[in-house]
This record gives C-alpha cells, structure tokens and sequence, in this order.
C-alpha cells in the first residue's frame, strides 16, 4: 500500500480500490498503486523463472514482468479469456504486471469496514492481506501490493537457487 493510502487509512478516511476477481475469489489493490487496466497481450516468456512468472511484456518502451497471480496463490490454473485483464502496478518505482480474472469495479471504503486478516490458514501469504474489506453483501480480500512483491522477489530468488 502507498504511504498516502496508509496515511489515509490511518486517519480514518476512506481508502479507494481496484477490485478483481480471480478463481472465484474478488481481491483488491489500493488505486494509487494502479498505472493502467489492459488486455492481455503476447508475453515473452524468460528462462528460467518460477512457475508464477509468466514472462515480459513491451508497453510504450518498457519492460514489465507479468505475474500469474493464480499461480503465486496457488489457486486452481484456468486459460485467459475475454474478460482477463493486466493489472499493471506500481510501487517505490517498481512496475510489474498481474493477470487476473476479471476488473469487477472501483470501491471507496471506510477503514472500520476493513478487517484484519484471520489467523486461519489461508492459501494466500497471511503478510499479503492488508485486510477484509465489507462491500455491502460482498467480502474483498484487499492485498498488501508491497508484501506480494516482496513474496514474489522471495519466490524468485529461492527458484534460482533450484538451477
């Protein structure tokens, strides 16, 4: 999360996210980390990565990594549709590119709507859940995009220690 997201989330304010869904699941990332929504476009594929990185993509002269969330979670694999998008963000400088399911929708919600994450095994690393968030009916699993870089660098690094 941004430290402007978490300056506002701490005063009590509202916190604005991208919602989307993956494996039937609908997930969330703080909108000031989001650079743009594409479809999904040829991907490069680099030698000798993890499962979870599917390879690079080219948009407007810059190489970004593109990651099959999916995969990192270690959800059930499903083949790209029409309605699968490239979640491309940003933090600290740092832009790297998701795959997802589906874009469902920009919410706002207020910080007493946002839970802690449960200390329940999940399939997803505990440390990349910023929290549950209460959208009316709707429960969206709001992701730490700092924490699931940092995952992903771990991921990365102990693959390479494989070759």
């Amino acid at each position: 999360m941004s430290q402007v997201a978490e300056e506002t989330v701490l005063s009590g304010e509202v916190m604005q996210l991208v919602c989307f869904k993956l494996a039937q699941e609908e997930y969330a990332v703080d909108i000031t980390n989001v650079q743009e929504v594409i479809k999904v476009q040829p991907i490069t594929p680099v030698p000798q990565m993890p499962p979870f990185v599917l390879g690079v993509i080219n948009i407007r002269g810059s190489i970004i990594p593109v990651f099959d969330m999916r995969k990192l979670f270690k959800l059930p694999e499903k083949a790209f549709d029409e309605q699968s998008k490239i979640l491309v963000l940003k933090y600290e400088g740092v832009v790297v590119s998701i795959i997802v399911d589906q874009i469902l929708d920009n919410i706002k919600i207020e910080h007493s709507s946002i839970d802690p994450a449960p200390e329940v095994r999940l399939k997803i690393e505990r440390e990349c859940i910023y929290g549950l968030g209460e959208i009316g009916d709707r429960m969206v699993i709001i992701l730490n995009f700092n924490k699931v870089n940092g995952v992903a660098k771990r991921e990365i690094q102990e693959y390479a220690k494989t070759l």
